[in-house]
């Protein structure tokens, strides 16, 4: 996603664009066809960029939708995320502090290149661990079934059989 610095007016530039799942293919959590999670929607962008001297401050969102297993029960879900972009671009030759709180990111002549940074915000946003919902019993350990939709008929006594020789022990 490139933009000339050239082609923001005084009242900025305001950019409200797509991408393909497709342009994700350095993500390996959603590039792979054999992963469980993939993008679902085309990925979203609404951003303003505004020009203060030299400093170039991009804010605004992007938005898409994972299909994902629950991490406990494996059903698969839909959940739509929504990273928050706050970046500031300074040409490569100012010196700059960095701040936890604000990304900064460099460019160099006329041009600005905002991919890898909105790749990497993607990346980040991903979840860990994602729940259907958060008292997702998920699946009995011995017969598999999910517990959200039925009782097991397990034995509640199973022990584990690495410590079925404590059962011997007398206290």
């Amino acid at each position: 996603m490139k933009i000339r610095v050239s082609d923001m007016g005084e009242s900025g530039l305001h950019i409200k664009t797509f991408r393909k799942p497709e342009w994700l293919t350095n993500i390996p959590e959603l590039s792979s066809d054999e992963g469980d999670t993939h993008l679902s929607s085309n990925i979203n962008v609404d951003l303003l960029l505004t020009k203060v001297l030299k400093e170039i401050s991009v804010r605004g969102n992007i938005w898409f939708s994972i299909e994902t297993p629950c991490a406990r029960c494996l059903d698969t879900m839909d959940l739509i995320l929504e990273p928050e972009v706050n970046l500031i671009l300074l040409p490569e030759y100012l010196p700059h502090e960095k701040d936890e709180d604000i990304d900064f990111e460099t460019y160099k002549g006329d041009e600005i290149d905002l991919g890898g940074y909105l790749r990497e915000l993607i990346a980040m946003s991903l979840p860990i661990k994602v729940l259907c919902v958060e008292e997702c019993k998920g699946l009995c350990p011995n017969c598999g079934v999910n517990l959200n939709l039925e009782e097991c008929s397990c034995k509640d006594n199973w022990v584990d059989p690495r410590f079925a020789v404590l059962r011997n022990l007398k206290v």
